[in-house]
């Protein structure tokens, strides 16, 4: 005999994992209003040091490239280090950790996870090559990112620094904006797949490199399509880790 619609909801009240889906967590103006913070306290962070180093004078270092490389270095590591404090503080009420998927790797087996995770980075990273080499043709896609590293002087503390930033904060905070929040609250009004792109070309287009959007725009469609397969933002996560550190020593080695 068929559920009435009133056991179903007798249902979900009794069984917490049935009354709220990750689907309609978080809200779209909390989305942005995070996105809008995370970029707000980049700036802030960067004028102090910047302000910082004026006002003391300068550190010994002659290049003034090397100056602003070290604050914008420097306030990324602050804006991070503030942004996930804070959601961490957010994520840790109402259950929102398991909401959105950092309790678990997700519900495909590990070895399916791994074949599509493959598949779908180096379906990303062949469109990137081709893009790079066929469409814009001397344009780097991490140009500004190895200038800005070259600049910077290769101390130990920087080094660390700089693979905070780009390797581990990066990742966390991108993919806790751009599919744990955004493409989950974009699916409450659209379909997965438009979810998907609309949040893609939100986190390409925050990059600040029009020529690079459809590059970044084919491996974050590629995290957003695992990331709906799995569940998992605990799995995107180590995996644009993984990337990153790869593309941070492929710049290094270039440089």
């Amino acid at each position: 005999m068929p559920e009435t619609r009133s056991q179903v909801k007798m249902q979900e009240i009794s069984d917490p994992s049935l009354a709220q889906k990750p689907s309609i967590f978080p809200g779209i103006f909390p989305t942005i209003g995070w996105i809008v913070l995370y970029f707000v306290l980049q700036l802030i962070c960067t004028a102090i040091f910047i302000a910082v180093d004026a006002v003391s004078g300068g550190t010994q270092i002659a290049d003034a490239g090397a100056h602003k490389g070290l604050a914008v270095l420097w306030g990324i590591v602050a804006s991070a280090i503030i942004q996930l404090s804070l959601m961490f503080l957010y994520l840790r009420k109402d259950n929102r950790f398991k909401k959105i998927g950092l309790d678990s790797f997700g519900t495909m087996p590990l070895a399916r996870t791994f074949g599509l995770a493959f598949i779908l980075v180096v379906g990303a990273m062949l469109f990137n090559f081709l893009y790079a080499h066929y469409v814009i043709p001397g344009i780097g896609m991490q140009e500004e990112m190895a200038k800005m590293l070259a600049s910077i002087p290769r101390t130990p503390v920087n080094i660390i620094a700089g693979f905070f930033a780009f390797a581990i904060a990066a990742p966390l905070v991108e993919e806790l904006l751009f599919r744990g929040f955004l493409q989950n609250a974009l699916t409450r009004f659209v379909p997965v797949w438009a979810a998907i792109l609309l949040s893609s070309f939100a986190f390409a287009l925050v990059h600040l490199q029009p020529y690079a959007i459809p590059g970044l725009m084919s491996l974050s469609i590629a995290f957003g399509y695992l990331y709906h397969r799995t569940g998992s933002l605990r799995t995107n996560i180590l995996l644009h880790i993984l990337n990153n550190t790869a593309a941070l020593l492929l710049t290094q080695a270039v440089v």
